[in-house]
């Protein structure tokens, strides 16, 4: 039994507790009245008069009452209609890891750089003996393209904490971890913000490095 429930038995009962008040001192004052003629001196018939009007004031009193707690009993599914019937409307985030995807850029081959034979005479250096070292690799990011965002989570998994909600166009570093799970390869990431954790490889997309 709910809080409405009970607040409606006891406004119900309060009202039919009033009200038989009222029919009761009703009652008593229609005796009392009836006891004005009764009484052969005028004092008696005096104080049968005043005990009357008392008895009427209180059923006035206790109709008056009862017809309010009535009022309110009657009138609340009516205030509790209208309460309901606007709901505050709610941000539902759709779950991410059911959305379809579109083919995902795959990784660029990392480059290879040529080394100069043992055999090459050493008098004719060639181009690619004599080629600068190549400079350290840049981080490889992704950019999350899932159309609404997807939650990096602290295990590879659709059953891994949550940690942060990255919305669509978030840039993250990619790590070295890749895992299956769920029918998905989860990615090993980095953010902006330095979290780190995993997102499924199919809403990210990868930005090629610049030549």
């Amino acid at each position: 039994m709910n809080v409405n429930q009970v607040l409606n038995i006891v406004l119900l009962s309060l009202a039919g507790l009033l009200l038989l008040a009222a029919l009761y001192f009703a009652s008593k004052a229609l005796g009392a009245r009836s006891n004005v003629h009764r009484q052969a001196y005028n004092v008696g018939q005096v104080e049968a008069k005043r005990t009357s009007q008392v008895y009427w004031i209180r059923a006035a009193f206790s109709l008056v009452i009862g017809l309010i707690f009535l009022g309110i009993f009657a009138v609340r599914p009516l205030f509790s209609g209208l309460g309901s019937a606007a709901p505050e409307p709610t941000l539902t985030v759709p779950a991410v890891d059911v959305i379809p995807t579109e083919a995902v850029a795959t990784q660029p081959p990392a480059q290879v750089t040529a080394e100069p034979s043992p055999t090459s005479p050493p008098s004719s250096p060639t181009p690619a003996a004599t080629a600068e070292p190549t400079a350290t690799t840049a981080p490889v990011t992704a950019t999350v393209s899932s159309g609404v965002g997807v939650w990096l989570r602290g295990a590879p998994g659709t059953s891994g904490e949550q940690l942060e909600w990255l919305l669509d166009g978030t840039i993250v570093t990619l790590l070295a971890g890749q895992e299956s799970s769920d029918d998905l390869l989860w990615q090993q990431v980095l953010t902006e913000g330095g979290v780190e954790g995993w997102v499924a490889r199919d809403f990210l997309s990868v930005t090629e490095p610049s030549p």
